[in-house]
């Protein structure tokens, strides 16, 4: 009876402990978070070294493992290294990705160069509108560094300064949301540009705006059910919260939801008034973040996100549930500017009009055409990145605009923009110029089918791991085992989910 005594009173010291370890920290500095993020350009090109020189049957059932084994060695356990206070201090990572970028010059070179056939398939492909595989490998690093982070951040070895930021800075962490953002936006930027584009009367426009509203609640649907269950299972079980990064009762899940509804409704707007150009969003999106950080900094809104209080008074439970939740809910005018800004972005810069491009076939080869789609991509990707970047400085040290996560200001936005650009221009030019020939990493596209599901398992086990685990006081070497067994049952899920999906399109086919 002692015990049992013993174990409810200490439960309430565990839960505060636990909430400080994650809570209070001021990040670091954008370079060494730009440091991090090169982990996958230069963990692809040495992972299809490998794969080219190894491997060169790549998609057989003899190669299957082995191609697993390599993609997880080169591609995943480098980014978690990397999150782990295993190496020193920016020196520690900028020795480990030259060794990786050293051994991928050093491993000889038995790729076999794309002929004119391959490269106007890819281009082909492209034109109709599916993923490139350079934008596949982005999007699936974001979910894996994500994976990594969210449990990570519970153990000693993740670093302190790794942590969401508490008021304002540069947190690893802090990128994980904006980073869901971007990349819906730039994914999404393919099927409005093709439905923009291919209804011509007004009738067209209407009956794609109805399109994309089922759509729209497809997609929410399940976000909504989710962070329903993330507040139940968070409340129920007593799991540490970080309230000033969305509020008392606010997720991410429902962060996301609000904002898929506020772009329904745009795209309905640019349908039925016949909206085309790729710089209306961007447009909308400048006017939504100038007008909240003049609120942010001249209305008081950043004092008030900052130092309010969470309770208004009895019997006033709409503005209870504002105060209690006033980072998530604020946070969409943010979050809603940066998808705007990325789906602009993306199509100047991902999804291309290739009219001009596939035209000159008549003049050309087609191998050109795809040379010159893969060149024009890889210009407006780095201009998209240096610009992104001058911005964010000016915000900051020129007009004194602090990066701030909590408010989703707008230093913040521009820099999770450039950073993310950055990554993009990166990966592009490392698949493109070198490996045009080589698809996206196996597990990388299975994360990337089953985005969702995977991003939800990683949630469930992070709490079961923390459950049947003392992960504060877990020594580095237990820690970095439990890290590395939560990632292959991650991305062994994911492979199963494949296997899954293909065995029942083969049944149905």
């Amino acid at each position: 009876m002692d015990s049992i005594i013993a174990a409810s009173s200490s439960s309430p010291r565990k839960y505060a402990a636990k909430e400080a370890f994650v809570t209070g920290h001021d990040g670091t500095n954008p370079f060494e978070i730009f440091i991090l993020c090169l982990a996958i350009p230069i963990g692809f090109r040495l992972h299809s070294k490998l794969i080219t020189t190894l491997l060169p049957l790549r998609g057989t059932s003899t190669n299957y493992w082995m191609e697993v084994v390599i993609e997880f060695a080169t591609l995943i356990l480098p980014n978690l290294i990397l999150q782990t206070s295993l190496l020193p201090y920016l020196v520690g990572p900028i020795v480990l990705l030259a060794a990786m970028t050293i051994i991928s010059f050093i491993i000889p070179t038995n790729v076999v160069r794309s002929s004119s056939t391959t490269k106007s398939s890819s281009s082909q492909t492209e034109i109709n509108n599916k993923r490139p595989p350079f934008l596949t490998v982005h999007r699936a690093a974001v979910y894996i560094q994500t994976a990594i982070a969210i449990l990570a951040v519970d153990f000693p070895i993740f670093p302190r300064r790794y942590c969401k930021t508490e008021v304002s800075g540069y947190g690893w962490m802090d990128l994980g949301a904006a980073s869901f953002i971007i990349i819906a936006g730039w994914s999404s930027a393919a099927t409005n540009a093709t439905s923009l584009s291919s209804s011509t009367a007004v009738s067209d426009s209407i009956s794609s705006a109805v399109t994309e509203l089922k759509r729209a609640v497809i997609k929410c649907t399940p976000l909504v059910i989710l962070g329903i269950i993330r507040l139940i299972t968070i409340k129920g079980v007593e799991y540490q919260e970080h309230v000033s990064e969305y509020g008392v009762h606010w997720n991410f899940f429902f962060t996301l939801c609000c904002v898929e509804g506020c772009v329904v409704l745009w795209k309905f707007v640019k349908l039925t008034t016949r909206q085309q150009k790729y710089w209306t969003d961007a447009s909308l999106a400048c006017q939504l973040l100038i007008n909240y950080q003049l609120y942010l900094s001249l209305g008081g809104g950043q004092d008030f996100i900052e130092n309010g209080s969470r309770y208004c008074g009895h019997n006033k439970w709409l503005c209870n549930v504002y105060v209690a939740n006033r980072e998530g809910i604020l946070g969409i005018i943010g979050y809603l500017g940066l998808r705007l800004m990325s789906e602009s972005m993306a199509r100047y810069c991902i999804w291309i009009t290739t009219t001009k491009v596939v035209g000159e076939e008549s003049k050309s080869s087609s191998t050109m055409a795809a040379t010159d789609l893969h060149s024009l991509r890889q210009r407006r990707l780095f201009i998209s990145s240096v610009f992104s970047w001058i911005v964010h400085f000016f915000l900051t040290f020129v007009l004194g605009v602090p990066n701030s996560r909590r408010s989703t200001n707008v230093s913040f936005i521009m820099w999770s923009l450039a950073q993310n650009t950055s990554t993009l221009c990166l990966i592009h030019f490392v698949m493109t110029r070198e490996y045009s020939s080589v698809p996206a990493p196996r597990i990388f596209n299975c994360i990337n089918r089953f985005g969702l599901p995977v991003f939800f398992i990683s949630n469930i086990l992070t709490g079961l791991v923390n459950l049947l685990v003392d992960t504060m006081h877990s020594s580095n070497e237990k820690a970095l085992l439990v890290l590395s067994i939560y990632l292959g049952t991650v991305c062994g899920l994911a492979l199963v989910l494949d296997k899954i999906k293909d065995m029942r399109l083969k049944r149905t086919g």
